[in-house]
């Protein structure tokens, strides 16, 4: 086969939809197909590349930051090149602006009869675009651009019922295919083996020991993720609790980054938090199982992503009870607590994991390595194109 993929991000960076393009990409390359990923420039990247098997075009498109992602430059590009592309099958990734609205009506008025296959990552709350005002107009353009998909794919059952719910999507047309985590750790250059337990923290620690407990969150930082709730439940651990043997490590970037530093400082938190940028995959992988719990307390996620990671590499999770993440907890060693978060309860919370034995694993179906994942997408392509 021949694959093209869509996206509205670069796909080298991190971040979730980024990281689902990325695997899916080099999975079915490795399969034997043709795979091309078409996507945007925004980091000023060479105009193409073979990156880890798979080719990327990126098109530079000065104005389509004040267009709300509409590329002029990739609608231009498909009008020109996607006959000479000829793909058996294309994949187009992300709702968050409008790009993807505008891509799927440009490939169906070129080719109509290519199949077309749209997965959405679409959760409840305004992320980046536009904010909540402008997304009934942009659900509007969204409906009649999804109708044009042949198939939608969802990440989680929570997005599978959004898409019906909000975007009218036929549900014989939709599949769930849950995302992926990394087979191989890199960092103890072994291959996970995801049907045996993976043991996290160590057992019976005493909360008053030299040891400190280490948090950790790894994400962009945007309204909908919840730093902002993590930061309050640190104060109800230090100020309140009186645990002061604590260090919680924040990793990413985003619009909220300042906001998130002034809060700290307001709830007298700078000495027990470490600011970082994103790492490289190999110093992140080294965080988080140097860690002794994952937090990701969202206001909605599509799926949780950084969840599945952390719990592969036998390190325990504190999530909410809400949208996709409360999918999770049926995974040993994934603690809920209540949405929206009561502060001194994910502090108690944080004790409770901390001081007791905790067996990560054996996982369910929702965990598992991309390859897998990439099968499942390898197939439905097949049943598509010979439909």
């Amino acid at each position: 086969m021949k694959i093209l993929l869509v996206t509205y991000m670069e796909s080298t960076h991190p971040g979730g939809i980024n990281k689902v393009v990325r695997e899916i990409a080099k999975n079915v390359s490795n399969m034997g197909h043709e795979t091309i990923v078409l996507q945007p420039n925004p980091a000023g990247l060479p105009d193409e590349e073979i990156y880890e098997g798979f080719k990327i075009i990126r098109i530079s498109s000065p104005l389509d930051k004040y267009l709300y992602g509409i590329s002029i430059g990739l609608y231009q590009y498909l009008k020109k090149n996607l006959k000479d592309i000829n793909p058996d099958i294309i994949h187009v990734n992300g709702y968050h602006t409008l790009q993807s609205i505008e891509v799927i009506h440009t490939i169906k008025r070129i080719d109509p009869n290519i199949p077309l296959i749209f997965s959405p990552y679409h959760d409840v709350a305004s992320g980046t675009f536009a904010g909540k005002y402008l997304m009934n107009l942009h659900n509007f353009f969204g409906k009649r651009a999804i109708k044009k998909c042949d198939y939608i794919t969802s990440s989680s059952q929570f997005e599978a019922g959004n898409a019906v719910k909000i975007l009218n999507v036929d549900p014989n047309k939709l599949k769930v295919i849950p995302l992926g985590v990394d087979l191989y750790d890199q960092e103890d250059n072994v291959t996970i083996d995801f049907s045996k337990d993976i043991i996290g923290v160590d057992v019976s620690k005493d909360i008053n020991d030299v040891n400190k407990i280490n948090l950790l969150y790894s994400g962009y930082l945007i309204n909908r993720k919840g730093v902002d709730f993590i930061l309050k439940s640190l104060y109800a651990l230090v100020h309140d609790l009186q645990v002061e043997n604590v260090t919680l490590t924040i990793i990413g970037e985003g619009p909220e980054n300042d906001n998130l530093i002034e809060l700290s400082r307001n709830l007298n938190l700078d000495k027990y938090i470490e600011w970082k940028p994103f790492l490289s995959r190999d110093k992140l992988v080294d965080k988080i199982k140097q860690s002794d719990i994952f937090m990701l307390l969202s206001r909605s996620e599509a799926y949780g992503i950084t969840v599945a990671e952390a719990l592969s590499l036998g390190t325990p999770c504190i999530i909410t009870e809400n949208t996709a993440l409360k999918e999770f907890s049926m995974e040993p060693g994934c603690f809920v607590v209540d949405y929206p978060p009561e502060p001194e309860k994910v502090a108690s919370s944080i004790i409770e994991v901390y001081k007791n034995d905790v067996t990560i694993g054996p996982f369910t179906e929702k965990i598992r390595p991309w390859d897998k994942v990439s099968l499942d997408y390898e197939r439905l392509y097949e049943s598509l194109i010979t439909e």
